[in-house]
């Protein structure tokens, strides 16, 4: 497979899409409401995310928890995307500011599970489609940079988009880590992203773009301006209930830094269900300047936060 390089000229077309999508507040207003979408994001203090199990309650619990923002699958469990009544019904909050809704896509990794998926990729795969991830059955790691794979992945982007979400939750950045050996391909990535927020924010320019962990990516000055947030997995608390170690700690904190420096806000997920661990996490990441959720390895329960 020959490796898929975007120009500069290319590049350059979308990293000017991303910069003009991440102005200011006072460009951004939201409809319905009096605080504009990245002013409720600075704002926000408490998160969660359900990535599974909604069950007959579907978002019910969404709506009913106090969370400023939730990240929810961009379907419900038959697979079928949100109708956009369902999102708004959940979004609302009476008296204050309306909840983020952040829809969660995989731009690293394919899953069998969704509406591109074909019956014949398990025998005669295409071939930016790599080998199946052995912890997690019915997800497969992609060749990222691959135009076909990007081109399946935008598909994705657009279906969770006319559901009405207010932002995109984006898993498996940190895939170019997977590739070692490969020439640029934490390049590749950082301009994957920004491909990404171009494409979003050319439909609409308040679209939120929230990468998932790759901390280190903010580094890049290109990065930057295409991305509204970061979420980050296991800053203080491996699944489950085993504490990190100082060292990993200390760097994701300077890596976060970099982030609120640069007025970002940073979502952290910690993973423990000891009543002894729980209220010293929260406690922990808030004294960071963090916003945390501290939850169960399984994304099947909205975990009531704090």
């Amino acid at each position: 497979m020959r490796p898929h390089l975007i120009g500069p000229l290319l590049t350059g077309v979308l990293l000017s899409g991303c910069a003009a999508g991440s102005g200011s507040a006072a460009d951004r207003t939201v409809p319905g409401t009096d605080a504009t979408r990245h002013s409720r994001l600075l704002g926000a203090r408490t998160w969660g995310y359900q990535l599974t199990g909604y069950g007959p309650a579907r978002l019910g619990p969404v709506a009913a928890s106090g969370f400023d923002l939730v990240v929810v699958d961009a379907a419900d469990d038959s697979g079928a995307p949100w109708p956009p009544a369902e999102l708004r019904a959940a979004r609302h909050r009476t008296g204050q500011p309306d909840r983020l809704l952040l829809g969660y896509l995989s731009i690293g990794a394919a899953e069998n599970y969704r509406p591109y998926w074909q019956a014949g990729w398990t025998q005669r795969p295409p071939e930016w489609l790599l080998g199946e991830a052995p912890d997690w059955p019915g997800n497969y790691d992609v060749a990222y940079w691959h135009p076909q794979w990007q081109t399946t992945a935008l598909g994705s982007l657009d279906r969770l988009m006319d559901s009405g979400f207010d932002g995109v939750y984006l898993d498996l950045v940190d895939a170019f880590e997977r590739h070692p050996d490969r020439a640029g391909a934490r390049d590749q990535m950082v301009a994957w992203v920004c491909r990404v927020a171009a494409h979003a924010r050319a439909r609409d320019p308040q679209f939120l773009i929230v990468p998932q962990n790759a901390p280190d990516l903010i580094r890049e000055a290109r990065y930057g301006p295409c991305v509204d947030a970061l979420g980050h997995e296991e800053t203080f608390m491996y699944a489950m209930n085993t504490p990190t170690e100082p060292g990993r700690q200390s760097q994701l904190l300077a890596e976060f830094a970099r982030w609120k420096t640069q007025g970002k806000p940073v979502f952290t997920v910690d993973y423990a269900d000891r009543k002894a661990l729980i209220g010293p996490l929260y406690a922990r990441a808030r004294a960071a300047g963090l916003i945390p959720y501290v939850t169960v390895r399984a994304a099947d329960v909205l975990t009531p936060g704090r």
